[in-house]
């Protein structure tokens, strides 16, 4: 019984929540909400593209200024929660809500920190698409790491990175890279002031 009544009250609170950040569209003037239209429609296929198994060509992406009602629906039938992301029309009303919001508060400091605070616009707990991508990345460099040993690695990463000491030319190739990174500042300020010297 205990779990039905915190469930009762989450979802009240999260109905009150999303009722309380909506706004009369008529608020917004007609240019603003066309520009948001415009935008929504422009980030449809962008955040299609970041979920699995879609391409950015989403099968329904329209937006009606008059309502600001819009709906965006990948080529896999997925409908992203656009309120996770900014440049969408959940992101402008939390926003204009926010403003409306302070706007009424009538320079009270507390009740402007409030709306804020109590209204929160964007991804609060956004979903990590590239997970995979980003631990399969740290495993390969781990294996390298492990298998030449406990050198440490140079260069940009990725499969090129070769360790430190991995042989005579590499060494070379990291005393001319160390004498650069500690003297090359030196060297731009003594042509700089020796330039300055010199026109003087």
């Amino acid at each position: 019984m205990l779990s039905l009544t915190t469930l009762t009250v989450t979802l009240l609170t999260l109905a009150t929540s999303i009722v309380s950040q909506t706004i009369n569209p008529n608020s917004v003037d007609i240019a603003m909400r066309q520009q948001w239209c415009t935008t929504q429609e422009a980030s449809c296929p962008l955040i299609c593209l970041q979920l699995p198994g879609t391409t950015g060509q989403p099968t329904q992406n329209n937006c009606d200024v008059d309502t600001l009602v819009f709906s965006c629906v990948c080529n896999n039938g997925l409908q992203p929660n656009a309120s996770q992301y900014s440049q969408t029309i959940p992101y402008f009303e939390c926003t204009t809500f926010n403003s409306q919001c302070v706007t009424a508060c009538a320079g009270d400091s507390t009740c402007a920190a409030a709306c804020q605070t109590n209204h929160p616009c964007g991804a609060q707990n956004p979903i990590r698409v590239n997970l995979t991508t980003t631990s399969s990345t740290m495993s390969v460099t781990a294996a390298a790491s492990t298998a030449a040993g406990s050198g440490g690695y140079t260069g940009f990463g990725g499969s090129s990175a070769a360790p430190t000491g991995s042989s005579d030319k590499s060494a070379g190739n990291n005393l001319v890279l160390g004498m650069g990174q500690v003297y090359g500042l030196g060297a731009i300020f003594v042509g700089f002031f020796g330039g300055f010297a010199f026109v003087l």
